[in-house]
């Protein structure tokens, strides 16, 4: 720093501002289009792949497609339905805490791990659930569910797996 006594102490100089400007931030907003330009072909198509099947599931919801393959429709038990709200909520807070996540290009490894573990979660849970809860002769909704599941998790642990070569790769 040089010494600032003989200046406007309100005004920087401009060696601050552009030692100000040209430090890195902590957060600076990429967009996904310039955090897909780092990324692999793979972790891209994985992304649009999760973001086709998560809008897919909208459509579905919002039309109401869905609701006759859901654990409520075949069990009759209103708890079914309020849990799977509750999953929706979750899965679309985190669908939106990795985009923005990608959009800053900020602790994506972590973000998506912390995710891949709460479907996870899910997976077993909801699973377990409709296993105790369901009539015997609705396996093949059971099967459904958790292969829909599972695919979300792969495309999750595809993503992480390509972040971390990513980081490896990196200087």
């Amino acid at each position: 720093m040089r010494d600032r006594s003989n200046d406007d102490p309100i005004r920087p100089s401009q060696e601050e501002l552009d030692a100000l400007l040209s430090s890195p931030a902590i957060f600076s907003f990429q967009g996904v289009r310039a955090s897909f330009d780092r990324r692999t072909t793979l972790f891209k198509r994985t992304w649009l792949v999760l973001m086709a099947v998560t809008i897919l599931y909208l459509m579905g919801w919002f039309t109401g497609l869905l609701k006759p393959y859901m654990a409520s429709a075949v069990t009759g038990l209103e708890a079914d339905y309020q849990l799977h709200q509750v999953r929706f909520l979750l899965a679309f807070i985190m669908i939106t805490i990795g985009t923005v996540a990608l959009n800053f290009d900020w602790h994506i490894d972590e973000t998506f791990t912390t995710v891949a573990w709460i479907q996870a979660y899910f997976l077993v849970s909801g699973v377990g659930r409709q296993w105790r809860t369901m009539p015997e002769d609705n396996l093949s909704v059971t099967l459904m569910y958790a292969a829909n599941l599972l695919l979300i998790l792969l495309l999750l642990v595809t993503l992480i797996i390509e972040e971390r070569r990513l980081k490896s790769s990196l200087p």
